[in-house]
């Protein structure tokens, strides 16, 4: 579908092809129909989105959108005799007149460009900037971004979170059509980043989220910030505690109704959402099943399950000395500790998570180790005071 006059498509496309310039000399009256000519042309242009369906409506907004972005299309063939074909016409004997009607052809169009925008201000957000305004755009962009990186390399956030960060803005600042709608959002998101002080990881977290920063990196990001913490919950209980709370600080965010990312393929708190619902059933299930297995606490204390009367980082521990020592096999660890997550509980964890178990076998702190040397030199003196070991080397 194309909106503009067939006269004017053809003398951007061939009367103001620098390649049609070779031997031509120009007269000052041929330089005034160039600039008399486009001058006419885009008077008539303002009036023809009142012959337009209602712009209110999809499809009125549709033809609006695509007029002014073939607006910004003869802009740009424009901006590329300028720019791209200047080795064409640098050595023309009138090259100083033609560019002077260049840059007079490029403002014309700009000029348009705003008048339209000011008449249609939601539409103009999507239509393309043109590639004469866009240097002085993205330098503006170039130096928030370097605003931004200072500012982060600053804080207490996650060295895998900033790069996200950057990365993101650097991707919607090197997009093939920048628009005023993308502008707007890097400019408003890294203004609200750089307004807040101290921000540390979760906080830097939840203001991406409440403001649609709809990047894959930063859902997988978020994806594993939450697995870590589940991982680190050895209780199947408070890992769905720790789900339902998410879930509800995720919809706090949600409500905020911060800035919206353009063009994003989903909203990110679905997406997110949906991820720790997906949780939540997989770790309700697991309990359901469990239930079945053992029916409550006292079935479990008469066998179907046995106590170890140990916190679950020592048991962990417990376990994975017992493999490194060749006592238990290496292999198909996974199936070893979900075996011993489903047969066994501790005091304060009724229902265990195998992957928490596994976790705490390798992530040791000191006073876990410390203990568990407690609990060997115990055993160790039972045997001695039992069978006489002491007596022997």
């Amino acid at each position: 579908m194309n909106l503009l006059s067939e006269q004017l498509q053809l003398f951007v496309s061939d009367s103001l092809n620098p390649q049609k310039f070779a031997g031509h000399h120009f007269s000052n009256k041929e330089f005034e129909k160039w600039q008399d000519f486009l001058t006419k042309e885009i008077a008539a242009l303002r009036y023809y989105p009142s012959c337009f369906p209602d712009p209110k409506n999809r499809k009125g907004k549709a033809v609006t959108v695509t007029f002014i972005n073939q607006i910004v299309d003869l802009s740009n063939t424009i901006n590329s005799y300028l720019t791209k074909l200047y080795p064409v016409w640098k050595s023309h004997p009138q090259a100083d007149q033609i560019k002077l009607n260049y840059h007079f052809s490029l403002n014309s169009f700009e000029e348009l460009i705003t008048i339209l925008g000011a008449s249609f201000p939601r539409i103009s957000q999507l239509v393309k900037i043109t590639n004469y305004s866009l240097p002085l755009v993205k330098m503006g962009l170039k130096q928030r971004l370097k605003l931004l990186t200072t500012h982060l390399y600053f804080t207490n956030n996650a060295e895998e979170l900033k790069e996200i960060v950057l990365s993101g803005f650097a991707q919607l600042m090197l997009q093939k059509n920048i628009r005023p709608i993308d502008q707007d959002y890097f400019a408003n998101l890294s203004t609200l980043i750089l307004n807040k002080k101290d921000l540390d990881t979760r906080q830097l977290m939840d203001l991406l989220i409440s403001n649609d920063f709809n990047m894959p990196e930063f859902f997988h990001y978020c994806v594993r910030y939450w697995r870590k913490r589940m991982s680190e919950i050895p209780g199947l209980h408070e890992q769905q505690e720790m789900i339902l709370t998410e879930k509800d600080l995720l919809y706090n965010l949600y409500i905020e109704k911060g800035l919206k990312m353009p063009d994003a393929s989903s909203v990110l708190y679905k997406d997110l959402d949906q991820f720790l619902y997906e949780k939540n059933t997989y770790v309700k299930h697991l309990l359901r099943v469990r239930r079945e297995a053992i029916m409550d606490k006292e079935k479990a204390k008469a066998g179907i399950r046995f106590l170890m009367n140990l916190p679950v980082p020592q048991f962990g521990l417990f376990i994975r000395m017992q493999i490194e020592k060749g006592l238990l096999p290496k292999e198909n660890v996974g199936d070893l500790f979900s075996f011993f997550a489903l047969h066994f509980y501790t005091p304060n964890t009724l229902f265990m998570s195998a992957d928490s178990l596994q976790k705490k076998s390798t992530d040791v702190e000191f006073s876990t180790a410390q203990k568990m040397k407690g609990q060997l030199i115990g055993m160790l003196n039972w045997l001695n005071t039992n069978f006489s070991l002491s007596n022997y080397n």
